[in-house]
């Protein structure tokens, strides 16, 4: 028997994953899918690399600190799930891992990345989310088959310009990192249906006007002080979050977006609503609580799909008498 497999065997045994894990050397050799999460285990041997048929490998919720650099021999993994451990690096041998397509590091506490792990060229869902990540490099550029990418709630102050070339993203959740900007090749991704970019410290914009495909913006908990980018030209966006910034308007361009069912803008300066808020039909909810505002257009008696109208926390507003609302906070 080979050294490896006998090693792998023994670990199995001593961690105690019998029921989990079959110790024939056949069905070792055959293995394609592997559930390790939630088994409270803290290493895993470097003979792990006997697993040359696995596809799948879970390993979420556990307590790895490192992974072996024998992963880089699982040759055939499509899906790497290792969400909420306390890993503090990855091996470079993960380049190897030609055939990966999904990869979740979320919820661990990496500050850097290797080089190696741009060599993932298939990748189409990177999750890194809740890390300590300081920088990423130049080579994000070459996952250039990613549809979603999670990068949010890290410690990120820039990103490299990497994404141009990335035409299938169509997800993608910056949130709450220390970006005061964002690269100019974001403008470039043309199917981006999701831009989260919620808790930064984002002043201005590049031009977010070419994302006409867009159906949910979140700009919220920045430092925006106007919508430098001509807003109706997102003429599929349903979903428009602004809360806890510094406008003190709106522009009327905003009343252009035919198909947004939530505008949310608490907690800004607004001294008043653009007149012609009435022009989205297909509006079901609106949030202008905790602003500035003495009256509500006349207009918005027009909003006929209206469902729920948050105004609390402005100067004196009254609800509505017309409007069928399901809720309203006054």
């Amino acid at each position: 028997m080979d050294n490896d497999i006998e090693n792998f065997i023994r670990w199995v045994k001593s961690s105690g994953l019998t029921s989990t894990i079959s110790t024939h050397i056949d069905d070792i050799n055959m293995m394609t899918h592997l559930d390790l999460s939630k088994k409270k285990i803290r290493e895993l041997p470097e003979s792990f690399g006997v697993l040359k048929n696995l596809t799948v490998l879970k390993l979420s919720n556990n307590r790895l600190k490192k992974l072996p650099y024998s992963i880089g021999q699982l040759k055939n993994l499509k899906n790497l799930q290792c969400e909420n451990n306390l890993l503090e690096e990855i091996p470079s041998s993960i380049g190897n891992l030609s055939k990966l397509m999904i990869l979740n590091l979320n919820g661990n506490r990496l500050k850097t990345l290797p080089e190696e792990i741009y060599n993932l060229t298939n990748l189409t869902r990177l999750t890194i989310a809740a890390n300590k990540l300081e920088s990423l490099s130049i080579g994000l550029e070459k996952l250039n088959k990613l549809l979603y990418l999670s990068l949010d709630t890290n410690e990120l102050d820039e990103l490299p310009d990497a994404f141009s070339k990335m035409n299938s993203l169509y997800y993608l959740d910056l949130s709450y990192n220390n970006l005061s900007f964002l690269p100019k090749s974001i403008s470039e991704i043309d199917e981006l249906e999701t831009l989260l970019l919620e808790g930064n410290h984002l002043q201005n914009l590049p031009s977010l006007e070419s994302h006409d495909m867009l159906i949910k913006l979140d700009l919220s908990d920045n430092s925006l002080s106007s919508l430098d980018f001509n807003v109706s030209k997102l003429e599929d966006l349903k979903i428009l979050i602004l809360d806890n910034n510094e406008l003190t308007s709106l522009p009327d361009e905003v009343c252009s977006l035919k198909n947004l069912t939530n505008l949310s803008v608490s907690a800004n300066c607004l001294e008043k609503l653009p007149e012609n808020i009435g022009d989205l039909q297909k509006l079901e909810e609106l949030d202008v609580e905790d602003n500035n505002l003495d009256s509500l257009p006349s207009s918005i008696e027009n909003l006929k799909n209206l469902k729920n109208l948050y105004i609390q926390n402005n100067n004196n507003l009254e609800r509505p008498k017309t409007l069928d609302l399901e809720f309203c906070d006054m």
